[in-house]
């Protein structure tokens, strides 16, 4: 019987299955696997999404758990090391064993292909399937092509549009998109050696486990949340609650001394009408309140020395607006003007005595609802300028949309999340601080050796044969001038089927991840602290890429 199973396999039956998977290991961690990826079940029951690549050993390639790291649930049977349960079903269905055949059942047995699949093209094909790049359905079409085209089948799904480099490189070398909650020194997928990060060290020294580490992990990242963002997580409130208050939170810094924030700042705030509408409208509205000749003047109705005229003869009385009425009808009697613009000067007059939320409505530049809204805006501000509310949690709590108690918990998250990650696995009791100290200690030592040459992927690929100095030299400029990752120039330009490259990044990191594993065991404290002297296989120094790499003045970006 067959010891190890590949990943992919377990993830593959899933998919065709639409079921989810478990298993549980020696040491106590319990794994789950569905179509949308690899998962960790927490002390807390909830799941932590894994990277398999770092999680599980390499075995030709494919991240492999072995049956020997497995515990069976016996409950189910004596070989009972996966349990299956759908992944929706109408009615309850209770965890059933799934037989080991069935796992190891060869996903491409029914595949129909004229010449042999190469290694890396059944590996990229599989991982490809794994994640749902490819069909079912579609693998003996894909075949086909492969058969007719004479190309790989890494040229025929990047040629015919079914996958992009960087989606394909992502997918076969497990590498999870970069997080904007990640550090900016490991946002770049090709600087992401999370093998290389602490909680590891401390796993490959045997002092936690991996639930341990998923755990002081998620405590971590939901630590380094904003506040509303845990409290949405927890569901203690909705998002449009907290993007209310979020709003709130900032109309508060243009409150004036009484809390107040005139209606029309609001609303350019709000996006309801643009800064050139309000100008538009505030203009509107000083000429609308001049008095009815300054208005006739500017509509160019009549000059101002006809008005002048009659105020010379008639005076103005107390009561402007009957003393204006008679003006209107005296400049229409003498034909200086005409009904129609005495009937569009009093209009303008009239909206300009408006507010000016009527005014915006009567333009047409935004409804009545609107100004609803944003009246009760302007009065939650005062509101809470006046009660010295300005946090978020507060406003949440003020407003009824969160308890006191889920505001007091999120913000326990947050301060747990943001110590030091060594910090969080110690009040976990996941290990000691002597512990932690060892694995930074080793981390540092690691990441201060002096790097070797040749470990670049223009050096590997030269180094094995795949290209020669003469080939890699263009690709290899257009690389630094452009800043573009070399293996994506390599692909697009034909000089490399996306198989070779694939495979030299695999082979290179995973050389570089054994060198790590080797090197922290050598620096277990039984044994005494000593550097590797073997590392990777290296080209001269001086080689082509050394040249080239002199005529720029550049970090290289040239690993993936």
């Amino acid at each position: 019987m067959k010891q190890q199973v590949p990943l992919c396999f377990t993830r593959i039956w899933c998919r065709k299955n639409e079921a989810w998977l478990s298993f549980k290991t020696v040491t106590q961690d319990r794994f789950l696997v569905n179509p949308e990826g690899y998962f960790i079940e927490l002390p807390d029951g909830s799941l932590a999404r894994i990277s398999p690549r770092t999680t599980f050993p390499l075995i030709d390639r494919f991240p492999t758990i072995g049956l020997s790291q497995l515990v069976a649930r016996t409950q189910f049977g004596d070989d009972a090391y996966f349990i299956s349960v759908p992944l929706q079903s109408k009615q309850r269905q209770d965890p059933r064993r799934v037989g080991l055949d069935e796992i190891y059942e060869d996903p491409l047995q029914q595949a129909v292909f004229k010449r042999p699949l190469e290694g890396l093209e059944r590996y990229l094909l599989l991982r490809l399937i794994e994640n749902g790049t490819v069909p079912f359905s579609d693998v003996n079409r894909m075949l086909e092509l492969r058969d007719n085209s004479g190309k790989s089948i890494g040229e025929i799904v990047i040629t015919n549009g079914i996958c992009h480099w960087e989606a394909l490189l992502g997918q076969c070398l497990d590498i999870r998109p970069p997080s904007r909650l990640d550090p900016p020194s490991l946002r770049t997928i090709i600087e992401r050696h999370e093998w290389e990060l602490t909680g590891e060290v401390l796993f490959n020294l045997e002092r936690i486990n991996r639930t341990d580490l998923e755990h002081a992990l998620k405590i971590k990242r939901d630590g380094q949340q904003a506040l509303g963002q845990i409290l949405t997580a927890m569901g203690a409130c909705r998002p449009e609650d907290v993007t209310h208050c979020l709003n709130l939170q900032e109309q508060l810094k243009y409150a004036d001394h009484e809390g107040i924030v005139l209606i029309g700042k609001l609303m350019v705030s709000q996006n309801i009408i643009s800064e050139s509408d309000l100008e538009e409208v505030l203009w509107k509205q000083r000429v609308a309140r001049q008095p009815l000749g300054r208005i006739l003047v500017s509509m160019g109705a009549c000059a101002q020395r006809e008005i002048d005229q009659y105020e010379s003869l008639n005076g103005s009385g107390f009561q402007q607006s009957i003393d204006e009425s008679q003006m209107g009808n005296h400049l229409l009697k003498t034909d200086t003007i005409s009904k129609t613009q005495l009937e569009e000067a009093l209009r303008i007059q009239q909206r300009g005595r408006q507010v000016l939320g009527e005014m915006l409505v009567t333009l047409g530049m935004c409804a009545e609802e609107d100004i609803r809204q944003i009246v009760d805006l302007q009065n939650q501000v005062r509101d809470a300028f006046r009660s010295g509310i300005e946090k978020l949690g507060d406003l949440l709590i003020a407003q009824g949309k969160v308890p006191p108690q889920m505001v007091d918990q999120a913000l326990r998250t947050q301060s747990i999340g943001r110590q030091p990650f060594g910090s969080i696995l110690v009040a976990l009791k996941a290990c000691t601080a002597e512990d932690v100290n060892l694995a930074l200690e080793i981390q540092q030592k690691w990441r201060a050796r002096a790097k070797e040459p040749g470990d670049r992927l223009g050096e590997v690929l030269v180094r094995d044969k795949i290209l020669t100095e003469a080939q890699l030299e263009a690709p290899l400029l257009r690389h630094m001038r452009e800043e573009k990752p070399l293996g994506r120039i390599l692909v697009e330009e034909g000089i490399c089927p996306p198989e070779a490259i694939i495979r030299s990044l695999i082979d290179r990191d995973n050389a570089r991840q054994e060198q790590f594993y080797a090197y922290v065991r050598s620096h277990m404290p039984s044994s005494e602290p000593e550097t590797l002297s073997d590392g990777v296989p290296a080209i001269a120094a001086n080689g082509l890429i050394g040249r080239i790499s002199g005529m720029f003045i550049k970090k290289d970006r040239g690993s993936a």
